[in-house]
């Protein structure tokens, strides 16, 4: 009788450690934003009457995950999703300088009239500078200042 309480114990123990370790092992880490420090896309985009408008576009960066960060665009003014960068994607080349990992990315800039959630990268920790730019549709957009920075994970 003894032995037979004491493995309905150990076995009650075990249960209890494994469902709460299942709890907490597949509990979702917080997004941060990182800081970026950029000079950010500037270009015109034109149509069959010359140029159409401009735009300004920096990059936001945000920690999702060990090692992984969320990049997009964000731009100026922000209707620029609806009418000059609608159709456009970004391009990104990355370099963590603590590890030695590159990367080159590209992601449509804008979604449904409004700029898309980007890109999950695998950047790792530490610093990370990158270059970016504007591919438009056709001939229709043009980056004129391509953006570069940086950011520390």
């Amino acid at each position: 009788m003894r032995r037979k309480a004491v493995a309905t114990i150990g076995a009650i123990a075990a249960v209890g450690a494994f469902g709460a370790g299942a709890g907490t092992a597949f509990a979702a880490p917080a997004e941060r934003a990182l800081s970026v420090e950029q000079v950010p896309n500037a270009g015109v985009t034109v149509g069959a009457n010359g140029v159409t408008g401009g735009f300004v576009a920096s990059i936001l960066a945000s920690a999702t995950g060990p090692g992984v960060t969320q990049i997009a665009l964000n731009t100026t003014p922000t209707e620029a999703c609806a009418t000059n960068l609608k159709d456009a994607r970004v391009g990104i080349t990355w370099r963590n300088t603590s590890t030695g990992t590159s990367g080159d990315e590209v992601f449509a800039a804008c979604t449904d009239g409004r700029p898309s959630n980007g890109v999950a990268v695998t950047t790792g920790a530490g610093a990370v500078e990158f270059t970016t730019t504007i591919l438009g549709k056709a001939d229709q957009t043009f980056t004129v200042v391509p953006g570069s920075g940086s950011f520390t994970r």
